[in-house]
């Protein structure tokens, strides 16, 4: 039996009202949850790019004595305000103006390499612009960022072979050293970056991967993972259960609609979690009509009990309580015989149940008794040593003719 599935989002930890309106400035009202997430994560690397940008720009202004290559790098800090500021006025032009900043990072990496003479003399400074690279990945996911992948490529062939052609305007004192550091940051932000979608993935598969099982049996939802063939098994002998609100439709007319689901979803969730105590099958619900079974598609040797034992309980549920202040009364029809279960279609697939033995399941809560539980005799011959059953004689079923039906009224 598929455990009843609740959809949960884990949501972000309390951030501080600053730091959440400045990671917020991109977002729109109608972001999906994947979008607004990423970005937050863009802004972030943004407001995180100005301090580092200037602390690198110092660095090279005062230690190297290198302006130009400084206001090379300064000039990311503009970028990176003006952008946030974009996004803040106009969060709309996202895509756009990632791209702009996207150049600027990669262009910036390739000049900085012309200037110290190419991508050794400048100690790899080409890897800040793979940063962007897989920025643009996690931003677009999509040809976009191969088209910035290529660039940045173009971009250090060009650079490296241009650099190695000039006096370098800059040296770096410690190029090793620097290199190293380089490597070191930019290897760790990679890191964390695939770290944070790689978690992002497995959530989502999870929370997919349990939708699945919730709408269909964990068997069959394996099944349907692992192969693309029909699935259509044939059970020798199952159980199947219907019941239906008694009076329903002069209940709900007077009902307005949220309270009408209301109604079906209390009672309906209420029979859930009976039928995952029994380790059941809950089929589907129809209107205010409810479809379990027993023994698929996982075979066993009590069906018929186990959903007599079942329909005894939502009677005492009943009895017991009321739903949005309101009684119900259940009309509840089984039956048990040889039927097919399966999935057919490709598009909002969910698994069900076909043969004689269903109609007739059905056919006995239509011409049941409300408040009973009306069973055949296929379903009576296996329950009658432990449920004591009342006989109806013979009632005429639509589309079989005169059967022979018992109520079930309790427990031997």
């Amino acid at each position: 039996m598929s455990q009843r599935f609740e959809l949960r989002v884990n949501e972000p930890r309390r951030l501080p009202g600053w730091l959440d309106r400045a990671l917020s400035v991109a977002l729109t009202p109608n972001d999906s949850l994947e979008t607004a997430r990423t970005k937050r994560l863009t802004a972030g690397v943004l407001w995180a790019s100005i301090p580092v940008t200037l602390a690198s720009a110092s660095q090279l202004a005062f230690m190297s004595e290198a302006p130009i290559a400084a206001w090379t790098v300064a000039s990311l800090i503009v970028t990176a305000v003006a952008t946030l500021t974009i996004l803040r006025a106009r969060p709309s032009t996202y895509p756009n103006v990632v791209h702009l900043i996207l150049c600027h990072a990669i262009l910036t990496s390739a000049i900085l390499s012309v200037m110290a003479g190419g991508l050794l003399a400048s100690s790899v400074n080409a890897v800040w612009g793979f940063v962007a690279v897989v920025a643009s990945l996690a931003v677009f996911g999509d040809r976009r960022a191969t088209f910035w992948l290529w660039f940045f490529v173009a971009s250090q062939v060009v650079a490296s072979a241009w650099g190695a052609q000039i006096e370098p305007l800059y040296v770096i004192a410690d190029p090793e050293i620097t290199a190293l550091f380089n490597l070191s940051v930019v290897a760790v932000f990679v890191y964390f970056m695939m770290y944070y979608y790689v978690r992002q993935r497995v959530l989502l598969l999870d929370q997919s991967d349990a939708l699945l099982h919730n709408i269909l049996p964990d068997a069959i939802a394996r099944r349907l993972k692992t192969s693309n063939d029909l699935i259509a098994d044939e059970f020798d002998s199952a159980s199947v259960l219907f019941a239906d609100v008694v009076e329903f439709t002069p209940m709900s007319a007077g009902m307005e609609p949220s309270e009408l689901v209301g109604l079906l979803d209390e009672v309906f969730s209420e029979i859930d979690a009976l039928v995952e105590e029994r380790g059941l099958e809950k089929i589907k619900t129809i209107g205010d009509a409810y479809m379990v079974a027993a023994g698929v598609p996982e075979p066993r040797a009590d069906h018929a009990q186990v959903l007599c034992d079942l329909a005894l309980e939502i009677q005492n549920l009943c009895h017991s309580r009321t739903f949005k202040s309101r009684d119900i009364t259940f009309r509840i029809g089984i039956n048990t015989g040889p039927l097919v279960a399966g999935i057919i279609g490709t598009k909002k697939f969910s698994y069900d149940l076909w043969g004689d033995a269903v109609n007739t399941a059905s056919r006995m809560e239509s011409s049941g008794v409300a408040g009973s539980i009306q069973i055949t005799e296929s379903t009576h011959s296996l329950v009658e040593n432990a449920f004591v059953c009342e006989p109806r004689g013979s009632v005429d079923v639509k589309g079989k003719g005169p059967m022979k039906v018992w109520s079930v009224v309790g427990r031997s």
